[in-house]
Order: structure tokens, then C-alpha cells, then sequence
């Protein structure tokens, strides 16, 4: 079944679209979210939660691409639990190392005081990727978004994982300079 089919059960209310849906994403996201949490069981509940989202959001949301909906819904849930959580309970998933890594280029968390500049040092981030060869992209977000080991990230764009490193230092280096021509920075 493909997306449109599936929106249009979801617009209908009809509870087989949240089945068809778990069925062709929920290992993606059960991933997306385990890769954040590093827990199976808190992982298959962030899904849930994000199909719950997803069935309260559409209608009358009408996304272009479901997966990447869904994707983001269990990413925010999952993010959302992992800072309710106590630091010490985080210690084995890839989310400190990962924000360790973008702080390098980062303002501080706590310098960005409004939602409008965050949504604005995010535009500029975006922009940013799209200027990038689109093999560079798909590891920014394969680290960045989806929080993959980098190993990971190596085995399934078969790199090394010395390249994937290489790469994503050189983007992040890029994206310092952007930020501070921006005055992110």
C-alpha cells in the first residue's frame, strides 16, 4: 500500500492504516528510536506514541511523505523522553557523542534564548545541507538526524569508517564557517 493509500485511511479513521503503517516503517523507527534511547522496549513505545501522533494529526495534516512524517514524530518522542530521562540512564546511546560532536560548531544550548532563532539557526543548517553533494546529506542526517553509529554509517554506504569520519569532520568544519559568517557563532 503505498502513502497516499494509506493518508487517505487515516482521513477515513480507519485503524488498518495504523497497522499497514507499523508493518512498512516501524522497524525504521523503532531504530531511529533506539538509536536515541538505546532501550528495545522504550524504542517500540516511542512507535506507538508516534502512531498515536500521527493518527491525532491527519487529517488534517496531509504530509508528501509519510515515512518522514512518521520518522520525525518518533525521533521528537524519543528526544523527548531521553531529556525527561537522568543523565547517568544515557550513558550507552549515541545521543551525548553526537551533540558532543555538533557542539563543536554550535552556540551553546542555553545562548539561544528564542524558539524564532532556533527555527532560524535551523533554516540556515538546511540550507546549508542542500548545498552539499547528496552523498554528504545522506551521512549528515544518517549521524545528525537518525543519531547512527558511525560504523553504521560506514557498513551501510560502504565507506570506511576513517572516510565516514573524515566526511562528516570536514561538513561540520563547513557548517562552523556558515554559522559564523551567520553569526550563529
Amino acid at each position: 500500500m503505498n502513502d497516499s493509500e494509506i493518508i487517505r485511511l487515516l482521513q477515513q479513521r480507519d485503524e488498518r492504516a495504523l497497522s499497514v503503517i507499523k508493518e512498512q516503517y516501524g522497524v525504521l523507527c523503532s531504530r531511529i528510536a533506539f538509536q536515541i534511547l538505546g532501550s528495545e522496549e522504550d524504542a517500540e513505545e516511542c512507535l506507538n506514541d508516534g502512531l498515536f501522533k500521527i493518527w491525532n494529526s491527519i487529517p488534517p495534516a496531509e504530509p508528501e511523505y509519510l515515512r518522514a512524517y512518521l520518522a520525525a514524530a518518533v525521533r521528537n518522542v524519543a528526544l523527548d523522553r531521553q531529556d525527561s530521562k537522568n543523565a547517568a540512564k544515557r550513558g550507552g546511546t549515541q545521543v551525548p557523542l553526537v551533540l558532543e560532536e555538533l557542539a563543536e560548531v554550535t552556540a551553546d544550548a542555553q545562548d539561544v534564548v528564542a524558539d524564532a532563532e532556533l527555527h532560524q539557526l535551523w533554516d540556515v543548517i538546511r540550507s546549508f545541507l542542500v548545498r552539499q553533494p547528496e552523498r554528504h546529506q545522506k551521512l549528515f542526517m544518517q549521524r545528525y538526524y537518525y543519531m547512527m553509529p558511525v560504523s553504521e554509517i560506514a557498513d551501510r554506504n560502504g565507506l570506511s569508517v576513517s572516510n565516514v569520519n573524515v566526511i562528516l569532520l570536514r561538513l561540520r568544519k563547513k557548517l562552523q564557517t556558515v554559522l559564523r559568517k551567520e553569526q550563529y557563532i
